[in-house]
């Protein structure tokens, strides 16, 4: 059902979600729900992941996350900018949520040329305790999927009868759950 190395970059977020007690929410756009698709598939994730917004369009993005609409005018929603307050807006909306992650891009076809392929990754988390919790940006940085894409072997893989565009999904989703296990561990 899944390719192997995206079931084992998920089994490593669980173990590093277990192994720091941390509960992870998600924001997805350019994936479209496939990491808590994969996240879900392992059993007893349910103590360590709240679930996951798929926020596809502007609209959502702003009303389900509090992404400021001049945010998305000024940077669009393909943009570092656009993943932050994407991070911080799910964890804000989750209350037992301790870490969260989001990834917003343009997987193509018909994306304009400085968006084609282009992903941003937003990791944030919850520091403090009592009244003086709040949440904190880890990081949001952007990729280019057809980089990441070049250096795997996807063609021994399941993915061979994908299409390009499901292909750098695969890439996104992979590249979201590495950075995932990452913040987990920190």
């Amino acid at each position: 059902m899944f390719s192997e190395y995206l079931m084992q970059a998920a089994i490593q977020v669980k173990s590093a979600l277990v192994q720091n007690n941390q509960k992870l929410v998600l924001a997805e756009s350019c994936t479209g729900g496939l990491v808590a698709t994969l996240m879900t598939s392992i059993p007893g994730i349910s103590e360590h992941f709240c679930g996951s917004a798929v926020v596809y369009r502007w609209d959502t993005k702003m009303k389900w996350l509090g992404v400021q609409r001049q945010t998305l005018e000024e940077f669009t929603d393909v943009s570092v900018e656009t993943a932050r307050e994407m991070a911080l807006g799910v964890l804000n909306q989750t209350p037992e949520a301790t870490l969260s992650a989001s990834i917003t891009g343009h997987l193509g076809p018909d994306a304009p040329v400085l968006q084609d392929g282009i992903i941003c990754i937003g990791l944030a988390r919850i520091i403090g305790e009592g009244p003086q919790i709040r949440s904190e940006l880890i990081s949001a940085e952007s990729y280019q999927c057809d980089e990441i894409l070049a250096e795997l072997d996807l063609e021994s893989d399941t993915e061979q009868s994908l299409t390009f565009r499901q292909q750098r999904q695969i890439v996104a989703a992979h590249q979201l759950l590495t950075l995932i296990a990452s913040a987990g561990k920190q």
